[in-house]
């Protein structure tokens, strides 16, 4: 992102108006620590006014819809964007922010989140969402202090137990009810369920899974920065270098007392804010005690890089290996793998081996398919998926014909190690013996282009025609 410019106009210039506001919305939403992520919230603490809030015009004696877009509602994102960075942020930028955030909650209680005339209730919508892009549930759990006149207003625009508040229930009955319908609901979903990052006993198969029979599984995930060990029958985790699998969970607000109790928050663990890999804010529970003797290990459950750098480059060819069927009506099969669970994440690597086209393929019209020439210093592309190594050894079969590779026959009979990334082992499949050298397929080729345009999108095609070429061997 480019670096944010903020200022205060005495004369409406809309334009440059509007570009600020977009501005601090995409801000809100970029990743802490991306490129000049550090430079444009410094902007946003300088441009701070006297009054605590963020308003892009020098005095409130304007128009009431230009008060309400340019001085009430910079002022709302802005103290989100400070909300968010204070859940998720260290000590020391929380520390930095501190004063700064009370200013703002306390700034943001001026109008009740209004909106003004005939849009005033669209314009407390527009607001709260802008304050659930940065965690406001979970802040006004963890923090419900830091201002109390702000969490009052939060509590009364939602209703106890943040229920929606009467009037926004009446307004699905008024005359722009269906209008807000969907936005009510989204709101009221919201604070009636928490996101929950779990990577131990609470996951899918394990011990305490029960405690989340009501939750709804978001999928695998990761948070950076922690680091895990073995403490017995569960793991713990700690501040670190490491990263951590688990799953995202979205819990109904009633269990979370149940697991709080559980992982015995406050004493045992503590639970905190971070946002994972699927770019969501959510609760981690953070180890208290001392780690000193135990066993470090780099996940609950086993798993390792699975790096292809052939047709199961592209993701949508890759998961029948995991879910079954056969990839775009193709004849060949796969049989479905026990644990159908998406990799965790996909990412593009660079092999230390050449690649290069050898056999015959039914599956490919007779053409060539990609091997790893392992016997010298190479490079190649790939792509690595990160799934647990009981996935791994069911994929490795796939591959093979539906056998296990054992290094004595013609296809994919070697496992072979390409070091490791984040603290998991990476994998691939190949034949050490140097196999027959055949051009592969239209199709074939057409399918790895697609894999790498998919992870290398700054690959021209000009350069992805050319490594294809290269692995084409006289």
């Amino acid at each position: 992102m480019n670096k944010i410019k903020l200022t205060r106009q005495d004369e409406p210039d809309f334009d440059e108006l509007y570009r600020m506001i977009g501005e601090l919305k995409d801000f809100l939403k970029e990743d802490m620590g991306s490129r000049n992520w550090m430079k444009n919230l410094e902007t946003i603490l300088d441009f701070q006014d006297t009054d605590g809030s963020f308003k892009l015009f020098t005095s409130y004696e304007i128009p009431s819809d230009a008060r309400v877009d340019f001085c009430h509602m910079p002022t709302y994102i802005c103290t989100a964007i400070l909300m968010k960075s204070y859940l998720i942020g260290d000590s020391k930028l929380s520390k930095k922010i501190d004063r700064p955030l009370r200013r703002g909650l306390k700034a943001c209680c001026m109008r009740n989140l209004m909106g003004h005339g005939y849009e005033a209730l669209e314009g407390q919508i527009e607001a709260l969402n802008i304050f659930m892009k940065a965690g406001l549930r979970e802040f006004i759990d963890l923090y419900p202090d830091m201002s109390r006149k702000f969490s009052k207003m939060i509590s009364n625009i939602c209703g106890s137990n943040f229920e929606m508040l009467e009037s926004l229930r009446n307004a699905l009955l008024g005359p722009w009810g269906e209008d807000y319908k969907e936005d009510i609901l989204k709101i009221n979903k919201y604070f009636n369920t928490r996101r929950v990052f779990v990577y131990g006993t609470l996951m899918n198969g394990e011990s305490n899974h029960h405690f989340l029979e009501n939750s709804n599984c978001l999928g695998a995930s990761t948070v950076e920065g922690y680091q895990m060990y073995n403490v017995g029958w569960y793991p713990a985790i700690v501040p670190g270098d490491g990263m951590i699998i688990g799953e995202l969970y979205e819990v109904p607000q009633e269990d979370m007392a149940r697991i709080d109790m559980l992982e015995g928050e406050g004493s045992l663990y503590i639970r905190k804010c971070e946002m994972t890999s699927s770019k969501s804010l959510a609760y981690i529970y953070e180890f208290l005690e001392d780690t000193e003797g135990l066993d470090r290990i780099s996940s609950w459950k086993d798993y390792i890089w699975y790096v292809s750098y052939g047709s199961n480059m592209l993701y949508d060819r890759f998961i029948c290996y995991i879910e079954g069927g056969s990839y775009e009506g193709s004849s060949s099969y796969r049989m479905p793998c026990e644990d159908t669970s998406a990799p965790v994440e996909v990412r593009a690597v660079e092999i230390p081996h050449d690649m290069y086209f050898g056999n015959y393929s039914g599956s490919w019209h007779g053409g060539g398919v990609s091997f790893l020439d392992t016997e010298k210093d190479g490079h190649a592309l790939g792509t690595a998926y990160l799934i647990t190594r009981e996935q791994f050894e069911h994929v490795a079969a796939e591959e093979n014909g539906g056998r296990y590779p054992d290094g004595t026959g013609n296809w994919y009979e070697d496992i072979i190690s390409l070091g490791d990334m984040d603290g998991f082992e990476m994998l691939t499949v190949t034949n050490k013996k140097p196999r027959e050298q055949n051009e592969p397929s239209e199709e074939y080729l057409e399918t790895l282009k697609r894999g790498i345009r998919e992870n290398w999108p700054d690959m021209s095609e000009e350069d992805i025609g050319r490594y294809l070429n290269s692995c084409i061997r006289e």
